[in-house]
């Protein structure tokens, strides 16, 4: 697949990539290289491993990562229910086996009942990904957000798509059915030198008015809104640019734009709630709107003509 390939497939369901970002992308889609994503809240990091699953009709499995999580979350963990619960089905059976026998004949007889094979094993989301019939899309969601202890349990799946697990052995991944691995950081903290030396690398930049305009066109569909989207990308890009505590991101102003779209009687003024998570910034992004109103209102009305 080329760059151009993967960017007509990402604009098929919906998602408008640069070629940056496509050549980023199809060094994890051709060579199976995790792609570590990095950029400003609301970018596009998340939605850009959720469109290439969609482009490419993959399975997602996405992992949340957040403060705490523990390697049994999401690597595995042993069915110790299961585990105990075999150890009382077979006790009866196992006291006959070992009367009479000395103590190390006894160990040894016990030592043949394997509690650590694949039938106690819990396949959590990254295993499940190693470990398919067929490649999914593994996205490791927020992974700076992780402990170092549990970023350094990854660098064996990033770098050899293995996992070694004590009293079972490694897991390895075919090289046809490797995951495409995606992680987003929001540079919650440094990541290890170890962890960025196994992925390729992606900053997503703020988007242009001119990429903004597009995107707002592309997911409004009506031709006869162009002229509204020009006016309302316009305003976004300015909101980008403001000294603002939370920026709107691209799909927060899609919504924004949808709802302007579908409710011709809604005032824009009256709409920063959809944009502005502070009171602050909903006074600031409500001056904006209220100097755009007058031209986004008669872009809107364009739709009933």
């Amino acid at each position: 697949m080329t760059a151009r390939e993967l960017q007509n497939k990402l604009q098929s369901v919906g998602y408008l990539a640069n070629m940056e970002i496509a050549y980023a992308a199809l060094s994890t889609v051709n060579e199976k290289i995790p792609l570590l994503i990095e950029g400003e809240p609301g970018c596009g990091k998340t939605y850009l491993a959720q469109s290439v699953a969609s482009a490419l009709d993959l399975d997602l499995i996405r992992v949340q990562i957040y403060e705490g999580i523990t390697p049994d979350k999401i690597l595995y963990d042993y069915d110790y229910q299961r585990q105990l619960l075999s150890i009382e089905a077979i006790r009866s059976t196992l006291d006959d086996a070992l009367r009479g026998k000395t103590p190390e004949e006894a160990l040894e007889e016990a030592g043949k009942i394997n509690f650590y094979d694949s039938q106690f094993l819990i396949r959590r989301p990254i295993l499940r990904a190693i470990t398919g019939q067929e490649p999914v899309v593994l996205l490791l969601d927020e992974i700076d957000k992780c402990s170092p202890e549990l970023e350094y349990a990854l660098l064996e799946v990033l770098s050899d798509f293995s996992l070694s697990i004590p009293q079972y052995g490694t897991v390895s991944c075919a090289p046809y059915n490797r995951p495409l691995i995606f992680l987003t950081s929001n540079n919650y903290r440094e990541l290890s030198d170890a962890l960025r030396r196994r992925c390729s690398y992606l900053y997503i930049r703020r988007k242009t008015q001119d990429e903004i305009c597009k995107i707002l066109k592309m997911k409004l569909g009506d031709v006869r809104l162009s002229a509204f989207a020009e006016i309302a990308s316009s305003c976004l890009f300015r909101m980008q640019n403001m000294n603002l505590r939370q920026t709107p991101s691209i799909s927060e102003g899609i919504t924004w734009a949808s709802y302007l779209c579908g409710h011709l009687e809604a005032d824009p003024t009256l709409t920063a709630n959809l944009l502005a998570k502070t009171r602050e910034d909903g006074d600031a992004i409500t001056r904006v709107l209220r100097e755009q109103a007058e031209s986004l209102n008669a872009a809107r009305e364009m739709t009933e003509e």
